[in-house]
């Protein structure tokens, strides 16, 4: 075991952010062997990959609703634009007869978002939200029959319903309650409340019946008929206690008083009599796999409804993409359907989950290639080393991507254009291997790193053959000078016992033991990424920083600390230690402690969550346990990670603890396993003894990039002097009252760890009073379960949880559980690392929070997720970015036509029959269909041969549908056989264009947001804009960087603002203010790094209300925006909030590695009385890079116009460098910067790079330094540097430090990485991942240089 304790002690400011990976391997250039690793992904693209997961012909996209003919035949509304599709009840299959092949979509009848569907006389009648219509289809043919226009109003629902004035179409609509009558064809609309017109779950029945149903806010209100038909008098509601999260609502035809319901987030089927708090009877829980006669699974289910000729319940999975029936018992009678995806699809879908995930590529180099059959390999590669072309290169065998550091980017943009097409060779996959690993000019393996290790995965999904040769080159690799290991990875359901055999025998003689299994799409990813997260772990092995810490008033200094520990949970606590005023420790101190010792045993621990069915969280705290399993589940399951059975008493791979009580196959015990592992017991094994009951040696997770929060009683400032600042609005608002209410309110550290938990401990005790896992994290959890660890102990990938920086702030507001303002203490709960998005608590009382919001983005599954205060899961589904061939309508026809019959003609041609359908399994042809409406070339990018590709045209066919026209014949072939083959195409669409994003619920459209590194900043903001001078109604929002987006363009490039006063709609998105993204630079931008922002409390004097805020990115530009009510720029312009220029850009690119991962700082200058901020570059997730035209800067930019704003220039024309004074060789003795310039910047040798944001102090502004090693060996530590440099000046002071070495230009002050710098009375501290040049070998400290300045740096990081 690998266990390495980290005690690096920081002072007064939370310290660090540092970088590190999925697996978490240690930050980059903190240890002897941190060199990323090599992985060549070499994908299987033969015939077979193109055979559908699930479904055949008759799967199933996204269904929202079903309804039923008289035969039982069924109508499913899916998703988006895939319209209405009928599937025959007797055979489950699709009925091709009926409108086209099988799916009504065209024309007037094409649906998007078709929340729901009703059958009466013959007609089907559909919303479609986004068209603002009801459209009519004929039952018999799916004909057109036209649609009703509902002119400005956005429907939500829709019911069949009879009473005595006769049978209606009910829709609940943005505008109203209308009422269609379908007997007169006529409509009105009705005078209902929002209880109706918004909620998305109705039920009625065609019956004389005297009530209607709705679903909405935790409550079924009951609607009575007025002498028009319209449902306008409620008759109750009724509040039930087994789940806030309805689903489908349907009604009894026989009994109006009882109702059939889904629950959405606990994935049950109910049966209740209204009016009484209990259920009849209770079916399913959650799991995606198929239902059977002793077992029956919901995923996320959204639509039921009731075939009362067949006495059957219909009930429809929305992400499950299946249909369900039932007798009226609730007793499962069928499945229906399956997601209509290839295996190649999933690949792709998988393989970018990988490439994408910033905690996986700044750790490992990237390649990848695809093979089918026949004798490449690689001889050569021309060009770029990110664009070129290798040889030989053909549609069967080709490396697509060099293994090097830009790869995961590269594979990201070319993976969607790579379709199913040859045979199944083993020797194709080898050969690549072997001829490039081995080549002697382009091989990614260094030579001179003896710590880099390179791998092979391949991945494929049947048998193959040359299996011999292949195991026999596997081994070769294995032991050669250079090794190489190979993993085989053996995806989908059609592999025999020997197919499945070689695929062991490959990954033995390959060096990783045995095949990795993956037979659906969801657990391809979570082993592909087990399987990157043990790359990483065996990388290194040394000490890592953690370290947050802050002094608080009565004089302790709390510490993050933590044992990095190889294939484990890292293991962490929080120490409080006694300090005095200057800086002095005392370790005696009798109210010292340590959080690890003072942990509660593991069932005494209070951990809860929300969004957990049939719980309420407030009652004890603690309802994140075993006895919950089945419905945390609910949770595990939201991103579709698979729980993987590691424990097991039959699977020889893995029952070495099969005699352990409790130990069954299957992964039901491992759900309750990992829970019980989160609350700190040792299931997954940690000592090797089989008692998975036992409490772990460590129960804490890392603390990590989570800085600390002490909260005690209320102490914001009130006094104000000027009506301007927040200070005021207190004043006013009797904050002092508040203030004095909760004077004995309990002090509470609060701190996000990486066991996916934001802990409360007792500041004066460390005692833990709770832990919350945000119920948006918790889906991330089952990726620590790594099934190869299973061998002669156990053990887990370490990954990240809660890793954002958390932040407080005392807000007037009236919360979405009040009916009145009032003063709430609220923490803000980024996920940092641990995902796109935030949970957001009320801890006026800590002993009793309550949850408000959580917000999530899922980028890969182009999904918003959104938990509500009441506990209620919403889903806000996004038109994917990427496209592969395989997605357009004519691939699918072809796909359709060959899962129906294998024997159909492959011939390629795009002529088409009598009935317009395509009459073989291949289409070649200029003209496709792409799944996206009203779409414009300027919208989409095509790669064409890996290569951008602009000779086509955009045009709309007669149904209103996106054709693309390209100049050249482009084939998409569905016969697994290999007589013809896929062209290499995928369109990718531009973040921002039409259509995109959340378009159902705009308000959430958090679909650019990334990775939450950025501390959000909590301000009030004018809500009227420039001019508005009326403070007391302004709003309380958070500000803060888009986050990483890691190859995602688009993604995290923004400022993202969060409405945190919003009743409405709790937790909605205020405002995304788009960056202007430079076509000058290669670099895929976003903004991980925290804003400054300026605000009348923190720059006292200044007239506006709002803030200045100010944000660096990663192409190296300097951002300003204007969040004030200035309507003119100080000059006679016109000004608007919102506003934003660029201030500076530094021409940043991947070749210079330029980039801006850190946080600025600020300050006024002495001499020139204008605000400067202070930035640094470099690539902070491959540190040690020492690639050729390196070149990193230290820069001071200043804001002449400040506390103005004033637009001073656009991305594109911004200032940059050469408008900056190069002080590198300034003397300190004499001021070279003058009035022209922007600024100043120091240029770094030796491919130098900032390793943590400035810290300005006194005149001078500190900047953390890092030297990659200049040895060959690239597995040595480099050097770690303070450069000082005077503020306005930018001259470089470091000499005031110490004794400059002879040819170096800072002050040396160790080896590794150092953290940020802070100040403690007039010295320098920061972490150091390494080895100090000073006396205590993990913490650097030394006297500060002397002189005068003001910084507002405090104030921003309080925000408290």
């Amino acid at each position: 075991m690998k266990n390495f304790k980290v005690i690096i002690t920081s002072l007064f400011f939370y310290l660090i952010s540092f970088s590190v990976v999925f697996g978490k391997a240690l930050p980059p250039g903190t240890g002897i062997g941190d060199v990323p690793a090599n992985v060549l992904i070499l994908l299987d693209k033969s015939g077979s990959m193109g055979w559908r997961m699930s479904g055949g012909s008759s799967g199933i996209s996204l269904p929202y609703d079903t309804t039923t003919d008289a035969n039982g035949n069924l109508y499913v509304a899916q998703y988006s634009s895939y319209g209405i599709k009928k599937l025959e009840y007797a055979n489950a299959k699709v009925d091709s007869s009926w409108g086209v092949n099988g799916t009504a979509h065209k024309g007037n009848c094409q649906t998007y978002y078709p929340y729901s569907i009703e059958s009466a006389g013959g007609v089907l009648y559909a919303i479609s939200w986004s068209n603002r219509r009801i459209v009519k289809i004929r039952e018999s043919d799916g004909a057109c029959l036209g649609f009703i226009n509902l002119g400005s109003a956005y429907p939500y629902n829709l019911a069949l319903f009879q009473n005595p004035q006769g049978r209606f179409i009910g829709v609940g609509t943005s505008r109203g309650y209308y009422l269609y009558d379908i007997d007169r064809d006529r409509s009105r609309n009705c005078n209902v409340n929002t209880q109706l017109r918004y909620a998305y779950m109705v039920g009625a029945a065609d019956k004389n019946f005297s009530y209607m149903y709705s679903y909405r806010g935790s409550r079924i209100y009951r609607w009575q008929f007025d002498n028009n038909g319209c449902p306008s008098i409620s008759a109750g509601n009724k509040r039930y206690n087994f789940g806030n999260d309805f689903g489908g609502l349907t009604v009894d035809p026989n009994n109006e008083q009882v109702l059939y319901h889904l629950s959405w987030g606990g994935s049950r089927l109910r049966k209740v009599s209204y009016g009484q708090n209990n259920q009849t009877w209770i079916k399913g829980s959650r799991s995606t796999a198929n239902s059977t006669n002793s077992a029956t699974y919901f995923y996320y289910p959204w639509g039921i409804s009731i075939d009362k000729t067949n006495s059957r319940i219909i009930t429809t999975g929305l992400n499950k993409a299946t249909v369900q029936s039932f007798d009226m018992n609730g007793n499962w009678l069928k499945n229906f359907g399956g997601a209509p995806q290839t295996r190649m699809q999933a690949a792709h879908e998988a393989i970018k989950a990988i490439v994408t995930d910033a905690s996986l590529t700044s750790g490992v180099n990237f390649g990848f290639a695809y093979w089918a059959h026949g004798s490449s390999g690689f001889n050569n590669w021309s060009g770029n080393i990110t664009t070129g072309n290798a040889s030989p290169c053909n549609n069967y065998n080709c490396l697509k991507v060099r293994v090097h550091k830009g790869g995961a980017a590269r594979i990201n943009q070319i993976i969607s254009g790579v379709n199913p097409g040859g045979g199944t060779d083993a020797m194709a996959f080898m050969r690549i291997a072997q001829q490039y690993y081995n080549n002697g000019r382009f091989s990614p393996i260094d030579k001179n790193s003896p710590c880099q290790n390179s791998y092979a995965m391949v991945i494929g999904d049947g048998d193959w053959y040359n299996h011999n040769n292949a195991k026999n080159t596997a081994k070769s690799l294995r032991i050669q000078k250079y090794p190489v290991k190979t993993f085989a990875v053996a995806f989908g359901t059609g592999i025999s016992a020997s197919g499945l055999r070689n695929f062991n025998q490959l990954a033995k003689e390959g060096g990783t033991d045995a095949a990795i299994v993956a037979k659906t799409a969801a657990q391809l990813k979570a082993e592909l990424k087990a399987a990157i997260s043990q790359i990483i772990a065996q990388k290194l092995s040394f000490t890592a920083p953690a370290i947050t810490a802050t002094i608080e008033s009565s004089g302790s200094l709390f510490q993050a600390q933590f044992d990095y520990r190889q294939n484990k949970e890292w293991a962490g606590t929080i120490t409080r230690t006694a300090i005095d005023s200057n800086g002095n420790l005392d370790e005696n101190d009798s109210g010292n402690w340590s959080a690890v010792e003072e942990m509660p045993e593991p069932d005494k621990r209070k951990i809860w969550s929300v969004g957990i069915p049939g719980t309420n969280y407030k009652s004890g705290y603690n309802n994140f346990t075993k006895a919950n399993s089945s419905d945390i589940g609910a949770l595990f399951s939201l991103y579709k990670n698979a729980i993987v059975d590691f424990h097991n008493d039959s699977d020889t791979t893995n029952n070495r603890c099969a005699n352990e009580a409790g130990v069954i196959d299957g992964n039901s015990d491992d759900q309750e396993g990992l829970i019980e592992f989160i609350r700190g017991k040792d299931y997954f094994d940690y000592d090797g003894d089989c008692n998975l009951t036992e409490t772990r040696d460590n129960p804490l997770g890392d603390i990590y990039h989570s800085q600390l929060v002490v909260v005690g009683p209320p102490g914001a400032d009130t006094a104000f002097t000027g009506n301007n600042q927040e200070a005021y609005f207190r004043s006013y608002n009797n904050y002092p009252n508040f203030a004095a209410n909760n004077r004995a309110r309990k002090e509470v550290i609060y701190a996000g760890s990486n066991s996916g938990i934001l802990h409360a401990f007792d500041s004066k005790t460390g005692k833990e009073l709770w832990g919350f896992v945000p119920p948006l994290v918790a889906p991330n959890l089952p990726l620590v379960m790594n099934r190869s660890l299973n061998k002669t102990k156990g053990g887990t990938n370490a990954v990240f949880g809660v890793d954002g920086s958390i932040v407080v702030h005392d807000m007037f507001f009236k919360s979405p559980l009040d009916t009145i303002k009032k003063w709430h203490t609220i923490l803000m709960v980024p996920y940092g690392r641990g995902g796109a998005g935030f949970s957001v608590l009320d801890v006026t009382d800590p002993e009793k929070p309550l949850h408000l919001m959580s917000i999530y983005n899922d980028n890969i599954n182009s999904t918003v997720y959104r938990i509500d205060h009441n506990e209620n899961t919403h889903l806000y589904k996004y038109i994917a970015r990427s496209y592969s061939l395989a997605s357009f309508a004519e691939a699918l026809e072809v796909t359709d036509k060959f899962s129906q019959n294998s024997s159909i003609s492959n011939t390629c041609q795009d002529t088409r029959d009598g009935n317009g359908e395509l009459t073989t399994s291949c289409y070649k042809g200029k003209s496709w269909t792409f799944p996206v409406r009203d779409i414009t070339k300027n919208d989409i990018k095509v790669l064409f041969n890996d290569k951008n590709y602009t000779n086509f045209t955009v045009t709309k066919d007669a149904n209103g549908e996106t054709v693309l026209n390209f100049a050249d014949d482009i084939t998409y072939s569905a016969d697994t056989g290999d007589s013809n083959t896929s062209s290499i195409l995928g369109v990718s669409i531009k973040a921002g264009s039409k259509n995109t994003g959340v378009t159902t619920h705009p308000e959430y459209d958090y679909s650019l947001l990334g990775e939450t590194w950025s501390d959000p900043r909590i301000f009030r903001i004018p809500n009227n804009g420039a001019g508005d001078n009326d403070i007391l109604d302004d709003i309380y929002v958070a500000a803060m960087g888009g986050g990483y987006g890691t190859q995602f363009e688009g993604i995290g490039s923004n400022l993202t603002i969060v409405n945190l006063e919003d009743f409405t709609n709790p937790g909605s998105l205020y405002k995304r203010v788009e960056i202007t993204d430079l076509a000058s630079s290669d670099i895929v931008n976003s903004t991980p790094a925290s804003p400054v922002l300026i605000t009348p409390d923190t720059a006292r004097g200044v007239t506006y209300s709002g803030g200045l805020l100010y944000l660096s990115d990663l192409e190296g530009k300097i951002t300003k925006f204007n969040l004030t009510n200035m309507s003119n720029d100080g000059a006679g312009n016109q000004i608007k909030i919102f506003d934003q220029t660029t201030l500076f850009t530094a021409g940043s690119n991947k070749t210079n590695g330029r980039y801006m991962f850190h946080p600025m700082d600020a300050t006024i200058g002495r001499s020139t009385n204008s605000l400067w901020v202070y930035a640094g570059t470099g690539d902070f997730n491959r540190i040690n890079d020492t690639s050729a035209g390196t070149s990193n800067y230290l820069i001071g930019i200043k804001d002449e116009f400040y506390p103005q704003f004033r637009d001073v220039g656009k991305a594109a024309t911004a200032d940059d460098i050469t408008k900056c004074r190069n002080t590198t060789n300034d003397m300190p003795t004499t001021c070279q910067v003058e009035d022209k310039h922007r600024g100043w910047y120091i240029v770094l040798d030796n491919s130098s790079k900032v390793t943590a944001e400035p810290t300005v102090y006194k005149g001078f502004a500190y900047f953390p330094i890092y030297e990659p090693t200049q040895s060959v060996n690239k597995c040595s530590l480099g050097n770690a540097y303070i450069c000082q440099a005077d503020d306005e000046c930018g001259s470089n002071n470091s000499s005031q430090l110490g004794t400059i070495r002879k040819g170096e230009a800072c002050y040396y002050v160790g080896q590794g990485v150092l953290s940020k710098i802070v100040v403690f009375a007039d010295k320098l501290f920061a972490n150091i991942a390494g080895q100090s040049s000073g006396n205590k070998k993990d913490l650097v400290q030394i006297q500060a240089g002397q002189g005068a300045a003001s910084s507002y740096r405090n104030s921003w990081k309080e925000n408290f």
